[in-house]
């Protein structure tokens, strides 16, 4: 049978795959919603794992290095099991670079979990939102309303209301996590570009093998052998981080980004309250003005970023 224009081929030529983007449904929303709720638990513990962690002497860039040959170790029988080559998808371009972004984030996350506290990392990381109007505009060359470049402007300002430059509180480690959000923005966009049957483990390895490469030289310069406890907290950190990766990335692909937005935010009440609970740290009243003002911020935008595609 011929198909357009008389050409055979067109008539059997199979549909495209459909995107995640787009792909949502009210049942598939409600999951990604349960789903987020308990990525944010667990990503919340992986901080405070890893302020515990440095707080017993291991160098971050060691325990991000174990971590992903500990994560990578944990999907090779999974990976095995699935029948998945990662490195031989018809999307390795676009693997490879949410990799480099998500490493680049998991090492920055990583590093001010150790030095910051956690709701202030947490919530400047909220920021996320806010970048991904940014990319859609200067790399996308969507078009953003006005609406959407004042809530970016809001979100900002609240960054500015948390982090007091100028002031004896201000501490400058903490707009590392701005270029954290940036990067966890790009790797976010780019998960929705993936086909819906391609493989998540893939994903993950690659995470692990960016974040490793990127962890390798630092670590093998600093290298000391951990004791029982580091070991414990070190083989701790990772399969919850691994645990919170997959969490996340399976909420992502199922739920569409303006309904998550507000559910997203829950992280920071878990991670309000380890800090607290564990760690002596109780942020003052503008590290949370600042958080609910980012907060606000990120939902309206993602929100109307919806409506746009929609309509």
């Amino acid at each position: 049978m011929l198909g357009a224009k008389g050409h055979p081929d067109l008539a059997c030529a199979p549909a495209p795959e459909p995107l995640n983007s787009g792909s949502e449904t009210r049942a598939s929303n409600i999951e990604a919603a349960v789903v987020l709720i308990a990525a944010g638990a667990f990503f919340a513990t992986t901080a405070a794992l890893v302020k515990a962690t440095a707080l017993h002497d291991v160098d971050v860039f060691q325990l991000l290095f174990l971590r992903a040959l500990i994560g990578l170790l944990v999907l090779a029988p999974l990976l095995r099991r699935a029948r998945v080559v990662p490195w031989r998808s018809d999307h390795l371009k676009l693997h490879l670079t949410r990799a480099v972004t998500g490493g680049a984030a998991v090492t920055i996350g990583f590093y001010a979990f150790t030095v910051i506290p956690l709701a202030t990392a947490t919530a400047i990381h909220f920021t996320m939102p806010l970048f991904v109007t940014i990319l859609a505009a200067a790399i996308l060359k969507e078009g953003v309303g006005w609406r959407r470049w004042s809530a970016t402007t809001v979100g900002f300002v609240g960054v500015v209301a948390m982090v007091r430059p100028g002031t004896a509180a201000f501490d400058p480690v903490v707009l590392i996590v701005l270029v954290q959000a940036a990067c966890i923005a790009f790797s976010v966009t780019v998960v929705k570009r993936f086909p819906v049957r391609e493989s998540q483990l893939s994903m993950m390895f690659f995470t692990f093998v960016s974040s490793g490469l990127i962890s390798a030289v630092p670590a093998i310069g600093s290298w000391t052998w951990p004791d029982l406890t580091q070991a414990g907290l070190i083989l701790a950190t990772s399969l919850v981080g691994l645990v919170a990766q997959a969490l996340v990335l399976r909420a992502y692909r199922r739920g569409e980004a303006s309904f998550l937005a507000p559910i997203t935010y829950v992280r920071l009440i878990f991670a309000g309250a380890l800090g607290m609970a564990f760690f002596d740290e109780y942020p003052a009243a503008t590290t949370w003005l600042g958080a609910l003002v980012i907060g606000a911020a990120g939902v309206y935008t993602v929100r109307r970023a919806e409506v746009r595609r929609r309509s």
